[in-house]
């Protein structure tokens, strides 16, 4: 059974109509004579027939024709044999076919009515394949190893990373170890038998660079079972400019000033004596003082730190200079709190908070160590981005204001860490404050992934905002890369590029020399674990759990082109022999 559906080259209807009319009156016009005999008309007839088989010819038309059509089961990595054997007896004529990456899996997907997948899945980038055919993913045997990692990839010197997991099915006594690029262990975990298990590790990173860690487990004697890189791009810390204002001194500020001074930042610091009445304090910058808070003055400055009272006791103008500041200029606020600002209405202080029990906390960094706390925790809604949560309490958190970031907390002498000798423990508590809060400086272009891993000869999609109106992104190889332009946002671009070599490897835009996208491109055989999950979970979310079964399907067939061969040669063969017979 078929039915008409359209022609193989649908753009060539209207030049091949144009040309068969043309040529049929150019033919009419050298057949014409003044008497015209029954054969002048059916030599029309026939050229009509002979050039609409020639345009056929060339249009290619198609049918829809509905086929029987068989179940198969299309083999992924990792399938489960016996769950194969098992579907194989219920269904005697099913197919069985083999998945391999970035290969078509062929013409045989026409013959098929339903798919089962086995195993861990097709890559998400050839999804396309199985578009027209209905799917279902049943998936394999539960993975074991490192099934989720989470990190940062780009940090700063003086951030500490912090890498959090989870292992499946974990061997008792063996041992997860974090190590240094030169091989030395920097933290490590022990793992206990159970069927999933969360961990966290940690190192302080001290120098700028292109670094690869490694996660590497161990057993009970100390041989290496497995390693995983992970790579990380370390950037040198950017000083800032820091503006810190109390209404009266205070020992907060006091150690908080000594810690920003010795990270080399910039910092100015206003104490309130009596009314009218201040006194500045610098280090590392130029003697400056600020009275009246002006845009002006604020535009110098990355942050703004402030005790509440100094904050609620703004004067109209200086409060609209602040805002402004951070709302235009990008300007980060931090507020030192005291107990009177979480009763302060949401309007003025910027977030809500809701009464809890208790005046002290343990960070999850630093579980060992008790810090003092405000009985009070965030109320989380629309806008609110955490910096520190425990146990699903937001302890510090901020708002974005236009360009820029107004943070508070609910922690108090955070400075008892200074002087208990937890020094490292109390800067890095307020290199995350700083980090989330500080200005942030416009690239001229900005680069994100859109792709967790890059593996070698795999595809890897990346996004770029720039205000070039037409970038030209490239490789390190000087390869040039097709990008798309979003329809909504003009400056937002969209690429994908096939990385062929392993290791560190950069992209850039010949437009902007100064910003440049590095990423690491890793071999198909590492964090497979990772990679086999991460596949099975788009797959269930791309497939259909259950289909029908044992349907049949209508496909695009192209009419044979001998059909219309056979017409014309025929109608060719007489208009050539017709004058020759009847001359």
């Amino acid at each position: 059974m078929t039915d008409p559906i359209g022609f193989l080259h649908p753009e060539l209807i209207w030049p091949v109509l144009l040309g068969g009319i043309l040529l049929w009156m150019v033919f009419i016009w050298k057949e014409w004579t003044p008497v015209r005999h029954v054969r002048f008309y059916l030599k029309i007839l026939i050229a009509v027939l002979t050039l609409s088989s020639l345009a056929m010819l060339v249009l290619r038309p198609m049918v829809r024709k509905r086929v029987q059509t068989y179940p198969a089961i299309l083999l992924t990595k990792g399938y489960d044999s016996e769950r194969l054997d098992s579907l194989k007896q219920v269904e005697k004529n099913i197919k069985v076919l083999k998945y391999e990456i970035n290969r078509p899996i062929g013409t045989i997907l026409d013959s098929i009515s339903t798919l089962s997948i086995l195993g861990e899945g097709i890559k998400s980038f050839d999804f396309w394949q199985l578009e027209d055919v209905p799917t279902q993913f049943i998936g394999n045997v539960e993975t074991h190893g490192i099934t989720a990692i989470n990190y940062n990839t780009e940090s700063v010197v003086g951030d500490k990373l912090r890498i959090e997991g989870r292992y499946a099915h974990p061997v008792k006594g063996n041992r997860l170890v974090l190590s240094a690029p030169g091989g030395t262990a920097v933290d490590s975990v022990l793992l206990d038998a159970g069927k999933q298990m969360a961990f966290v590790l940690s190192a302080d990173l001290k120098v700028a660079g292109k670094f690869q860690f490694a996660l590497v487990e161990k057993d009970s004697v100390g041989k290496r079972i497995s390693s995983e890189p992970l790579p990380l791009n370390v950037t040198a810390k950017k000083s800032l400019q820091i503006l810190i204002i109390n209404s009266f001194p205070i020992f907060e500020t006091k150690y908080l000033k000594n810690y920003l001074a010795e990270m080399g930042h910039g910092v100015t610091v206003r104490n309130r004596l009596t009314k009218g009445k201040y006194k500045f304090e610098y280090f590392n910058t130029t003697v400056n003082p600020v009275y009246a808070l002006s845009e002006k003055d604020l535009k110098a400055y990355d942050l703004m730190i402030m005790d509440a009272r100094a904050y609620t006791n703004l004067s109209q103008n200086s409060l609209s200079a602040l805002q402004n500041s951070a709302i235009n200029e990008g300007l980060g606020i931090f507020v030192q709190p005291e107990a009177s600002f979480f009763r302060l209405p949401v309007e003025k202080s910027g977030f809500e908070f809701i009464q809890r029990n208790g005046t002290t906390t343990r960070l999850d960094e630093w579980p060992k160590m008790s810090i003092d706390q405000f009985p009070y925790r965030f109320k989380e809604d629309f806008g609110l981005e955490q910096i520190h949560e425990v146990e699903g309490n937001v302890l510090t958190a901020y708002r974005r204001t236009g360009k820029g970031r107004m943070g508070t907390t609910v922690l108090q002498n955070t400075y008892h860490w200074w002087l208990d000798g937890h020094t490292k423990a109390y800067r890095q508590l307020w290199s995350e404050i700083i980090s989330a809060l500080a200005k942030r400086k416009t690239p001229g272009t900005e680069w994100q992934r859109t792709t967790e891993f890059a593996f070698q000869d795999q595809p890897y999609t990346f996004t770029v905002r720039t205000s070039s109106k037409n970038p030209e992104i490239s490789t390190g190889d000087s390869i040039q890369i097709p990008i798309l332009q979003d329809v909504d946002i003009p400056n937002l671009w969209t690429g994908t590029t096939y990385p062929r070599e392993k290791g560190w490897n950069s992209l850039k835009d010949k437009k902007d020399s100064i910003s440049g996208f590095n990423f690491y491109v890793l071999d198909t055989m590492q964090w497979k674990s990772v990679s086999a999950v991460n596949t099975t979970k788009a797959n269930r979310r791309n497939f259909n759990e259950t289909t029908a079964r044992g349907m049949d399907r209508k496909f695009l067939i192209a009419i044979h082109p001998l059909w219309f061969f056979l017409p014309f040669l025929l109608g060719m063969g007489y208009l050539w022999l017709e004058p020759k017979l009847f001359s």
